[in-house]
């Protein structure tokens, strides 16, 4: 396929990382792909992906089709809403003795290395994902790049694995490695592998754990890949603001202290969603760059833009427009209000399923619903209700979605 016309502002979509919440993202990508893309023209195509945790899989998955985009999406939303807790969640009364062992260091050899067995996830991205076809579309000009992070557990630094055929960046924040590759299954389940929950992945001799321990958004890779327009999906709702009382009483005080609550809780804050901070950064430098050529800067210069002066000279600023989307409704309460249904209770059976009950209904007495079960909750009844939402939330917005799509303002 020949490589497309050039664009002087390539689009990024941005995946974030959240479990069985990633099936958001495909609602929103459902809407636009499927909808806008055909009638907006190329400019409205993807050139850049970047993923963290499970939005690493669904960018892999959508670079390997970006040659049939609305397609693409529509082949890996089927594979979603067939899923099932056991695909993921296999865990049976006799490996309960072999994940005691594992939490308190006497594990065996053949023994589980995490909570979750992480087999049928691997063979998931294995069989899911047409990787050759992903080299291609890069190779062929298709895509500009396609990124998947993830953080070395030794050093804690985050590790921006990407395939590009663009020269590699080079290296100015200490905090973050680029590593040029041919992406594989590894990768991806190395940026999924959620502490505790999934086991750490092991690529070439070094110990690999979620990506969104400290890149939960990967913004910083699109912008270093060259786009000029970044869509930012985030699977964190807008939460508003709460009054914080003084004191709470005894009975939400033992809520809060339940093991299971704090759980996910802390993954939450792991996971913590820094975009709205990282986009408001981006902003103050477009407005910075618009200020110096409104002041006459650009004219002091001849013919060259502030911008690419800039740029050209290693500070790498550019005007960047962007655009976020978040879900309208809580996904955690989505969560609990799904897996209390009776045909998806009745398909949670042995430990795993007895867990996933026990963490619905304890969820629906608090005000507070379960971080750790949204995070789990790899089923497809749940992953319809995401994506259907997923394409409310784009259709709400896709006036504005359209003139982004079509160019930078």
């Amino acid at each position: 396929m020949a490589a497309p016309r050039t664009n002087s502002s390539p689009l990024a979509i941005v995946l974030s990382g959240g479990g069985g919440r990633g099936a958001y993202e495909l609602g929103v990508l459902k809407h636009v792909l499927c909808e806008l893309v055909p009638r907006l023209g190329p400019e409205a195509i993807p050139r850049i992906l970047c993923g963290t945790s499970v939005g690493a899989i669904n960018a892999c998955c959508l670079g390997a089709l970006a040659a049939a985009p609305g397609m693409g999406v529509e082949i890996v939303i089927e594979r979603w809403e067939q899923l099932r807790l056991g695909d993921v969640f296999r865990l049976g009364w006799t490996d309960i003795a072999g994940v005691m062992r594992w939490m308190i260091g006497k594990q065996t050899s053949l023994g589980p290395r995490s909570l979750l067995d992480a087999g049928p996830l691997a063979e998931l991205v294995r069989t899911l994902v047409p990787w050759r076809a992903l080299h291609e579309n890069v190779s062929n000009g298709l895509l500009r790049g396609v990124t998947v992070s993830a953080t070395d557990v030794e050093s804690g630094r985050t590790v921006v694995f990407v395939e590009s055929d663009l020269p590699t960046p080079p290296q100015t924040d200490p905090a973050m490695e680029w590593l040029s590759c041919r992406l594989t299954p590894r990768h991806a389940l190395a940026s999924a592998a959620i502490p505790l929950v999934f086991p750490t992945a092991q690529i070439a001799g070094r110990a690999y754990s979620d990506g969104g321990l400290r890149q939960n958004t990967p913004l910083a890779p699109a912008l270093r890949l060259g786009a000029g327009r970044v869509m930012v999906i985030s699977l964190r709702a807008k939460t508003p603001e709460r009054v914080r009382r003084p004191r709470q009483d005894e009975e939400e005080q033992a809520q809060l202290s339940r093991p299971l609550f704090l759980f996910g809780k802390l993954l939450d804050a792991l996971l913590l969603d820094r975009v709205e901070s990282d986009l408001n950064n981006l902003r103050r430098v477009n407005q910075a760059l618009l200020s110096l050529q409104n002041a006459g800067a650009s004219a002091a210069l001849g013919e060259e833009n502030v911008a690419f002066a800039l740029e050209r000279a290693g500070g790498g600023l550019r005007p960047v427009s962007d655009v976020l989307l978040r879900p309208s409704e809580d996904l955690g309460r989505l969560a609990v209000e799904v897996m209390l249904r009776p045909a998806v209770r009745a398909r949670l059976t042995g430990p795993g399923g007895f867990f996933m009950r026990h963490l619905a209904e304890s969820s629906e007495r608090q005000s507070e619903p379960s971080d750790l079960l949204s995070y789990l909750c790899f089923d497809g009844e749940y992953a319809r209700e995401l994506i259907e939402l997923g394409q409310r939330d784009a259709r709400a917005r896709e006036e504005e979605l359209a003139r982004f799509l079509l160019g930078p303002a």
